[in-house]
């Protein structure tokens, strides 16, 4: 029975692992969601953007500059990269220039001006709690089949 403890320690771990990755997840969700409830919608600009190489394709990454309360802020949003839609085919490093100048609605958190996301659905964060729950649903699963093998011979 001693051979049990360290497999069950394992798995124990690996389903803490898969139980962090959704935890964070619904964390990512959450916060965005409150933002977009608790955050003042305003009208901001691309002033840049930042082109990271993902694959075969790009992800944008803009710095918006908005006024509120009478001051210049300028922040990354949150969900920005996602909103940056291209109409072709862009495959150089200078293909987020195109944005620069475009008007782009956000919601800028009242208490930290300085934080704003663009509305919308977390794709990283619905990604690891669909990941989370797989693999940690699938280890789980596994294990109970090994385990009723192991005790049935």
């Amino acid at each position: 029975m001693l051979w049990l403890l360290p497999r069950l320690v394992g798995l124990f771990l690996a389903v803490a692992v898969c139980a962090a990755v959704v935890i964070a997840g619904v964390v990512m969700i959450r916060r965005n969601r409150e933002l977009i409830r608790t955050g003042i919608p305003v009208r901001s600009t691309v002033v840049s953007v930042r082109t990271q190489s993902v694959d075969s394709a790009y992800a944008y990454h803009p710095t918006v500059r908005y006024t509120l309360h009478g001051m210049l802020w300028e922040s990354t949003p949150a969900l920005g990269q996602h909103s940056m839609k291209t109409k072709g085919f862009w495959r150089t490093h200078r293909s987020g220039e195109q944005f620069i100048g475009m008007p782009l609605d956000v919601y800028v958190d009242p208490m930290n001006p300085a934080v704003s996301t663009v509305p919308g659905h977390s794709r990283l964060g619905i990604f690891l709690v669909v990941i989370g729950s797989v693999f940690g649903g699938l280890i789980l699963l596994f294990s109970l089949i090994g385990l009723l093998i192991a005790f049935v011979r």
